[in-house]
C-alpha cells in the first residue's frame, strides 16, 4: 500500500503536516510493504485546464491520502479514482505512518 501525506518541510520522517493537501510545499510518499518513506517537492500545476492536480498526483499510485485539509471538489475526485482519503490529529509524517489503522477518513472538505 502506498501513503501520498502532505507535508510542510522535507525532513524525512519527522516532517510536519501540512494543513492543506493542494499547496503543501512536499509530499511524502510511504511504501508499506518496503516501509521506504521518499520525499517529492509539490509541482501541482493549479492553472493546467487538462489535468486536475488530483489527476497529477495519480502518478504517484497512491491508495490513501493523509492530510490535514482538502478542498471538498479534490475528495470527491479522489474518492471516484478510489483513493481513500485519510485525516488525523498527527503531528508529523512518522506518526501518521506508526498510526495507520487509526486514521480517519476525512469525507468534508475545507471552504475555497
Amino acid at each position: 500500500m502506498r501513503i501520498l501525506i502532505a507535508i510542510d518541510k522535507n525532513k524525512g520522517s519527522d516532517s510536519a503536516l501540512s494543513e492543506h493537501f493542494g499547496h503543501c510545499p512536499y509530499f511524502a510518499i510511504y511504501e508499506t510493504k518496503t516501509k521506504e518513506l521518499k520525499i517529492v517537492k509539490n509541482e501541482l500545476d493549479h492553472s493546467n485546464p487538462n489535468m486536475t492536480p488530483v489527476d497529477q498526483t495519480m502518478k504517484f499510485h497512491p491508495d490513501i491520502v493523509f492530510s490535514k485539509g482538502m478542498g471538498q471538489r479534490a475528495i470527491k475526485l479522489f474518492n471516484e479514482k478510489n483513493v481513500e482519503i485519510k485525516t488525523g490529529e498527527h503531528n508529523t509524517a512518522k506518526e501518521v505512518i506508526n498510526d495507520l489503522k487509526n486514521l480517519k477518513k476525512l469525507d468534508s472538505g475545507c471552504e475555497h
